[in-house]
């Protein structure tokens, strides 16, 4: 095994090893941190960057969008089956898909891509659920005998 340090770390703060340098008058590179780039190379300008963030809110608005009437259909269509509890949990998601929807769809506006197609399946989402969530609650009043 070889009795060298592992890493270029313990070159750089050992004393011995300097001492190599100044043995020949040559000088050790001083490290001070920096780059020249000013950027790393992960990193990309603000206008490209924002606009990969705003396909990337645009394609989650639109899944939100497709995904929340999905899970109130499946939802309810369990409850139908007997599967009472599964089936209401996955309805409930429903709304909360709708909104997360709509929000993605203005954080991609707001970066200059338009999620138009995930903001009309969201809000869909919400027209079609918000009748449907009253007649439930209507119905659980009038059950209760409160009305």
């Amino acid at each position: 095994m070889s009795q060298l340090p592992q890493n270029n770390e313990d070159f750089d703060n050992n004393p011995e090893y300097a001492k190599l340098y100044q043995a020949d008058d040559s000088q050790q590179p001083e490290t001070d941190g920096t780059d020249d780039w000013e950027q790393p190379a992960s990193e990309q300008p603000p206008a490209v960057q924002g606009t990969q963030d705003g396909k990337r809110a645009a394609n989650f608005s639109l899944l939100f969008g497709f995904l929340s009437p999905l899970s109130f259909v499946l939802g309810f269509w369990l409850l139908v089956q007997g599967l009472g509890e599964s089936g209401l949990q996955v309805a409930l998601a429903a709304p909360v898909l709708n909104i997360l929807g709509i929000w993605q769809g203005w954080v991609a506006q707001r970066h200059g891509v338009p999620a138009l197609a995930g903001r009309i399946l969201s809000w869909a989402g919400v027209i079609f659920a918000l009748p449907f969530a009253i007649i439930v609650a209507l119905f659980l009043i009038a059950v209760a005998g409160r009305i």
